[in-house]
């Protein structure tokens, strides 16, 4: 039976920036999100987009995945911005519901989340971080750092900007609430090269618990000291430290000494250590590149 929760209104999410966080002064609470054997099926498909998804995420944490893999459900199911058919999130030992419309403990890059009034885009960047007593200047200063003017953001909605605008703004907003814990769904897309090296710059800056997801492997020589899981096909596999990925290469078949096994088209793929067996895993542009390689097998 699916479990019934109310995906919250953009009024809701507004909200989370005005109640105070819900744990009491002197009391020790890991950071830590926690999902336990997540289910999430949309009406319109029969097959669960996420089939029981587990993972803890206490440090920084790369989840990678092709496009299609389930990567932003996931994101969305622990913003409670779309339903679960059964399992479990916690975030600091709470629940999802427990902590809802709490300030201070999650923030997001999901652009529907700061669209909810009609104001120029240096607004609503003041507006929220006011009433999450967050730091505007951070927002603004990251913005800057992607060459986008100050004064264009006074004469623009969020609606208004380009697709890497919006990116870039939402994800400089939800580093600059000041929350436990950040969620940035591919933050790397519609960057160039030369933007997509300085969100990486601010991402390692960051002081807290963030998750990000993205299809895009060069990131790991960039990200060394995160923790790196995988998802295919609905299922989430690790974590593997970065430094165990940066030489690992993907195989084909299923191999006894691996790092990790996947399932993907209904084969065993394994990534392995050491040279000479299958693809380096760091070769591909992207992970959306492992289907042509299962397809070539």
């Amino acid at each position: 039976m699916a479990i019934r929760q109310e995906v919250p209104t953009l009024i809701d999410l507004a909200r989370n920036c005005l109640i105070h966080n819900p744990f009491k002064k002197g009391t020790e609470v890991p950071n830590m999100i926690l999902s336990q054997d997540l289910f999430v099926t949309y009406k319109w498909r029969q097959e669960p987009v996420l089939k029981g998804a587990s993972g803890s995420f206490r440090n920084k944490a790369l989840i990678l995945g092709p496009n299609g893999s389930g990567k932003t459900t996931f994101f969305r199911a622990i913003c409670a911005l779309t339903n679960i058919a059964s399992g479990r999130i916690l975030i600091d030992e709470r629940s999802v519901e427990d902590i809802y419309a709490s300030k201070g403990i999650l923030s997001m890059n999901f652009p529907e989340v700061y669209t909810l009034i009609g104001s120029n885009v240096f607004d609503v960047i003041r507006l929220y971080t006011d009433l999450s007593d967050g730091d505007p200047g951070l927002a603004l200063s990251i913005i800057e750092d992607f060459g986008i003017d100050l004064g264009f953001l006074r004469k623009r909605k969020l609606s208004e900007l380009s697709s890497g605008q919006i990116k870039i703004v939402c994800t400089a907003l939800a580093l600059a609430l000041k929350t436990k814990h950040v969620l940035l769904d591919e933050p790397f897309e519609e960057l160039d090269p030369a933007k997509k090296g300085r969100m990486v710059k601010h991402l390692n800056q960051y002081d807290g618990v963030i998750l990000v997801n993205t299809h895009e492997t060069w990131l790991l020589k960039n990200l060394q000291n995160w923790e790196v899981f995988f998802m295919f096909e609905g299922i989430l596999y690790g974590p593997l430290l970065v430094e165990e990925l940066l030489k690992a290469r993907i195989s084909m078949i299923d191999e006894p000494d691996s790092l990790l096994r996947l399932k993907l088209m209904d084969k065993t793929v394994s990534l392995v250590r050491g040279e000479g067996r299958g693809t380096l895993l760091t070769s591909l542009e992207n992970l959306d590149r492992i289907y042509e390689l299962a397809e070539g097998e």
